[in-house]
């Protein structure tokens, strides 16, 4: 049977676990921040082997952040190499030398680039595709050992 004591003891209770509880979540998010470092973080390379590797050939703009890149690993040659033409839009995330997160009008013909893709490929020659991350590796100097990469390719 309750009695008014027993009652109140109950809600005493209640009220202390209420007040832990709030005393548990409000540490813990003061606390988390200092914990996890910066929400903000720059992007960083894909874990992921990129698609290709090669110079821009090609730069064409459409607005102010989109446009479109052709990167070729062997541009000397028409013919030969891998090439592709990629949609650089505004979720596309360019990075300089440095790693830096830049804009797509920081891209120029003649840097040498690393391209990752961003859902589907046309595998069409040259293969046409959304790029999801271009990494700038140097400013128009073709690197010692050019050579072409592709995903799944030996």
């Amino acid at each position: 049977m309750w009695t008014f004591d027993t009652v109140t003891r109950a809600h005493r209770d209640l009220g202390r676990r209420t007040a832990t509880t709030t005393a548990v979540i409000a540490m813990t998010l003061l606390t988390v921040p200092a914990c996890g470092g910066n929400s903000t973080t720059e992007p960083t390379v894909p874990a992921t082997a990129a698609y290709m590797s090669g110079r821009i050939t090609s730069v064409v703009q459409s607005g102010a952040f989109a446009g479109t890149i052709r990167v070729e690993a062997i541009p000397s040659n028409a013919n030969a190499g891998l090439k592709a033409l990629a949609k650089v839009d505004a979720v596309t995330v360019v990075l300089s030398v440095e790693g830096k997160v830049v804009e797509f009008r920081s891209l120029a013909v003649g840097q040498w680039v690393r391209l990752w893709f961003d859902g589907a490929i046309a595998e069409s020659y040259p293969v046409q595709g959304t790029a999801g991350t271009v990494k700038i590796d140097s400013l128009g100097v073709t690197p010692l050992a050019a050579s072409s990469t592709h995903a799944g390719t030996p």
